[in-house]
């Protein structure tokens, strides 16, 4: 393999990692282990959710550096299950450039879940947390349609490809409305309930365990970077949430 496809593979390796919720250690460990597999004898990576930075010398060649670019992020376990055990593929048994690409292409398209399953899914999340969070099983049947629709609305403006503070404002939003309109139909007796169990599907929990997991293995700028965008989030959720609380109660339709 040249160096100009080492860099190039294991530069993509490293963004999908980084675009499916791994943590800055994991990337950068991973991109120089694939360095190294292929003969490099100096290898120096800075990763940051937003940018790889990958340079490495070969041979007693001249170094070799790639920038990358990360524009969108997410969490999909399943790829990154699949993209560890093609790193430790390459590893401990080298392959060519043609081999490791098709492969990185195929963990690319692949589907861990059918999206009905995804769907059912966050309808069930909001079902299960509507009863931890003592609500009754008319507002868990509340939560659990709202949520199938929630995915629809948050998975649709993903793919058109909106901002992600907007997309959770709009998403709560949602949440919000559906419970005050199901409780306004007297449905169910109270909407809190029901607003809470929704929304823990938008709820950065994982994205902010990862930040403390960059602060502590101290990757500053990473963790701090990752923390602040996570609170924003959790900032948009709040404020899709009130919206409509807030005007319903100005027009005096909430409890009227």
């Amino acid at each position: 393999m040249t160096s100009s496809e080492l860099i190039t593979v294991s530069v993509n390796i490293g963004a999908a990692l980084l675009e499916n919720g791994a943590e800055i250690y994991r990337v950068e460990e991973s991109i120089s282990r694939i360095c190294f597999a292929y003969g490099a004898t100096e290898a120096n990576v800075y990763a940051v959710p937003t940018a790889i930075i990958t340079s490495f010398v070969r041979d007693g060649a001249q170094p070799v550096t790639r920038v990358r670019r990360i524009h969108h992020r997410g969490t999909n376990l399943g790829k990154l299950d699949q993209l560890n055990s093609l790193c430790r593929e390459i590893c401990s048994s080298p392959m060519d450039y043609r081999k490791i690409d098709s492969r990185i292409a195929e963990i690319a398209g692949s589907c861990t879940f059918p999206n009905h399953y995804l769907c059912l899914a966050t309808g069930g999340i909001g079902f299960f947390f509507t009863l931890l969070f003592h609500g009754s099983l008319f507002e868990a049947v509340s939560a659990f349609g709202i949520g199938i629709i929630l995915w629809l609305i948050h998975s649709g403006m993903q793919r058109l490809r909106f901002n992600g503070l907007f997309i959770h404002i709009i998403s709560a939003a949602w949440v919000s409305l559906a419970a005050v309109c199901c409780y306004r139909l007297r449905f169910i007796p109270t909407y809190s309930n029901v607003i809470i169990g929704s929304i823990m599907f938008l709820v950065p929990g994982l994205p902010i365990t990862n930040a403390i997991r960059d602060l502590v293995a101290g990757d500053v700028m990473a963790g701090i970077s990752k923390f602040a965008e996570a609170l924003l989030v959790a900032a948009g959720i709040a404020v899709g949430v009130a919206l409509p609380l807030s005007i319903l109660t100005l027009l005096g339709g909430l409890y009227g």
